[in-house]
C-alpha cells in the first residue's frame, strides 16, 4: 500500500504568538478528534514562533487536510517542505504527536535552533527527522 507524507512550515500569526499554548492545545484537541477517522497521523512542532507539521495517510486525506489547515487563520507564510509517496508508515503511533521546543530537546541537538534543522533535510530524511523528534519529545 502507498501511503503519503506533506510536511509543511508556517508562521504563527502575532494574536497566536500572544496566546500559544491556549493555540496549540486547540489545534492539537481538533486534530487528534479529526485524524484518526480519516486514517491521518503525524506530528507538530512549534519552535521559535513557526509550526513545522507532518501529516501522513491517504493522498487524498493528507491534501484534504492540508487544504483546511491552510485557511487556518492561525498561521501564514506556510510553504511545504516535503510532499511525497512512501511504502511505510512513519506516525503510527500518533494522530497528532507534539513536540515542543523544550530545553531537553535542544540540548539533544547542541542547542541547534530547530527550524534550522529541519530546513537541513528533505524527502524521507525530514519525515524521519519529525519522527525521531516526537519520539524524543515523548522519552522526555
Amino acid at each position: 500500500m502507498s501511503f503519503y507524507t506533506l510536511v509543511y512550515e508556517s508562521t504563527a500569526t502575532p494574536s497566536v504568538a500572544a496566546t500559544m499554548s491556549a493555540e496549540i492545545e486547540s489545534m492539537l484537541a481538533t486534530a487528534r478528534r479529526r485524524n484518526p477517522a480519516v486514517g491521518i497521523g503525524g506530528a507538530l512542532l512549534v519552535t521559535e514562533g513557526r509550526f513545522v507539521q507532518a501529516l501522513e495517510g491517504k493522498q487524498s486525506d493528507v491534501q484534504a487536510t492540508f487544504d483546511r489547515i491552510s485557511l487556518d487563520p492561525r498561521h501564514s507564510d506556510i510553504e511545504i517542505l516535503c510532499a511525497q509517496s512512501s511504502t511505510r508508515r512513519r506516525f503510527t503511533e500518533w494522530s497528532m504527536a507534539f513536540v515542543g521546543d523544550t530545553a531537553a530537546l535542544r540540548s539533544r541537538y547542541a542547542d541547534e535552533p530547530l527550524a534550522s534543522l529541519v530546513h537541513k533535510r528533505s524527502g524521507d530524511s525530514l519525515v524521519d527527522f519529525m519522527r525521531e523528534i516526537a519520539m524524543s519529545d515523548e522519552d522526555d
